[in-house]
């Protein structure tokens, strides 16, 4: 069995900027809980792991800061080496002095409960380089899309491909034994290699990337390259707002197994410690409240809701498949409307926050701000009343 991992948690986000300028991806909170931490329980729960190795780079300081205070509920080897790599086969490489044996790649921002021991019971079986873990999806663009055959084994890898690229794919394999094209498998980003897969990094320093450069490179030179179908096993890769929201809905709405939001849950209602709050408050299930959060006279919280630590809502407000991260104020007669909030962001009286807008972390939005639909705001901004504010970030 598998008793290394390396987790790769070095991403800068782009797609999730605002939140990303500030939090690295893999400390964003899905009910309360970073994504890395639900990475560790799913191999504290579903595998005989002996060491972690999570390589940091981009704000690498505060996933390290987390990771150290959590690191003791773990019965595993934790490193956090921070390495200047180029890309994420580039950063196994420079951690190769930490591995001695066969070993997982996991990408640090992605959810999932899969279970690894079976995944390594196939890997072992199969006898190859390197297995994919796969995921059938409705769109397979923005991941890395395969072929396999009856047995299992990858004929084809293509890495984010266009649609003109899938139909020409179509066209060349619609006559061939090859299985589940049609079903969308992708690269779910966790993968499980042979002690091997090191020398060829080190023979080929022109492999940067896992799926670009690493996966066409074994399958092009003949080696055994299989496709893992994880099946029913949830997966989601939080990629940009928009998926991050649908996700985090899809946890409050039938929490997979391993995948519970933060807190004890009565009734469609999670909270980390006793609540304080005024008399009239009205929390619509599913609703998720972190430790130290003041709610106040006639707030309405949710439906498909997360406030996070240290919050205050403020009298005669709703907030509503909403995501709120920690030491959030928003003042009365306010509403937020299926957004994100960052951390320590402070909104004043009668704001109204449009669907789908992201506010970074430290923000000040002033009284009687209307935030328009789909708007971005960069952190550590002071936004003055009266105005309308239909900023968007492309960055």
């Amino acid at each position: 069995m598998l008793k290394t991992a390396v987790i790769l948690a070095g991403g800068k986000g782009t797609r999730l900027r605002p939140l990303t300028y500030t939090l690295p991806k893999p400390l964003i909170p899905i009910g309360n809980i970073p994504i890395i931490e639900y990475i560790l329980k799913v191999i504290e729960k579903t595998s005989s792991l002996e060491k972690v190795i999570i390589v940091v780079k981009y704000l690498g300081d505060k996933i390290r800061s987390y990771l150290n205070g959590i690191r003791d509920n773990f019965s595993f080897d934790i490193l956090i080496p921070h390495v200047n790599s180029l890309d994420t086969a580039d950063a196994v490489r420079k951690v190769s002095n930490f591995i001695d044996c066969d070993f997982f790649v996991l990408m640090g921002d992605i959810l999932t409960n899969m279970n690894l021991n079976d995944f390594n019971i196939f890997h072992d079986a199969k006898g190859g380089m390197g297995t994919i873990a796969l995921k059938e999806v409705e769109n397979p663009l923005d991941f890395g899309v395969v072929l396999i055959d009856n047995e299992s084994q990858i004929k084809l890898f293509l890495e984010k491909p266009r649609s003109i690229e899938l139909y020409f794919m179509r066209m060349l394999h619609s006559k061939s034994k090859i299985k589940y094209y049609y079903e969308n498998l992708v690269n779910t980003g966790f993968y499980a290699f042979k002690y091997r897969i090191l020398d060829i990094l080190d023979d080929n320093l022109e492999l940067m990337d896992w799926g670009r450069h690493v996966f066409p490179f074994l399958v092009e030179n003949g080696y055994k390259l299989f496709g893992w179908d994880i099946g029913e096993y949830y997966w989601a890769d939080i990629g940009r707002p928009i998926s991050y929201l649908n996700t985090t809905y899809e946890i409050l709405d039938t929490p997979p197994p391993l995948l519970s939001p933060k807190g004890e849950q009565k009734d469609g209602i999670w909270l980390e410690n006793s609540l304080d709050f005024l008399d009239d408050v009205v929390l619509i299930p599913p609703v998720v409240i972190g430790k130290n959060t003041f709610l106040g006279k006639n707030t309405v919280i949710g439906p498909y809701t997360v406030i996070g630590s240290n919050c205050k809502v403020i009298d005669n407000s709703k907030v509503s498949g909403s995501i709120i991260l920690n030491n959030v104020s928003i003042g009365r007669d306010t509403r937020v409307i299926r957004s994100i909030i960052g951390n320590n962001v402070v909104i004043r009286d009668g704001v109204i926050i449009e669907e789908y807008s992201v506010i970074g972390d430290n923000c000040i939005i002033e009284d009687k701000n209307i935030i328009r639909k789909n708007t971005l705001l960069k952190p550590y901004t002071v936004y003055k009343s009266p105005q309308f504010l239909g900023v968007k970030i492309n960055e």
